[in-house]
């Protein structure tokens, strides 16, 4: 849901802040919780 509001709106802010979040998961990147992270936020551009 915050993906869509994020790529629905242009929200930098909540661009950032999800870029973050992918970022500070990174190290669990094989846990069942975060296996889907990257394809979830594949529509979050990174740029801001």
């Amino acid at each position: 849901m915050l993906v869509e509001i994020a790529v629905e709106t242009g929200s930098a802010g909540m661009r950032r802040e999800l870029i973050t979040l992918e970022r500070a998961m990174r190290p669990w990147h094989d846990a069942p919780v975060s296996r889907d992270f990257p394809e979830v936020l594949a529509p979050v551009p990174e740029g801001s």
